[in-house]
């Protein structure tokens, strides 16, 4: 089975189009907006892992470990 992969560039938008069971992780983490369809297809549309993470005050690192532990691999950028 292929892991599923998320790329710290992508988009927030992106990344829950792609992956549906990222919402209720990114939404434990604190990253509430992918609950709003509004906001998700407005500032989701720009928004990344990384800049999420700095808006909401969010260390990276604890994002990216409950991605992983989720069964993600979060993958730096190219």
């Amino acid at each position: 089975m292929m892991a599923k992969q998320i790329k710290l560039s992508q988009t927030v938008y992106e990344l829950v189009t792609a992956y549906p069971e990222v919402v209720p992780v990114l939404v434990e983490i604190g990253l509430d907006g992918v609950t709003n369809p509004a906001l998700l297809n407005t500032a989701g549309r720009f928004m990344t892992l990384p800049k999420g993470a700095k808006m909401k005050q969010i260390p990276l690192t604890t994002i990216i470990a409950s991605l992983e532990a989720q069964g993600f691999e979060v993958l730096a950028d190219d």
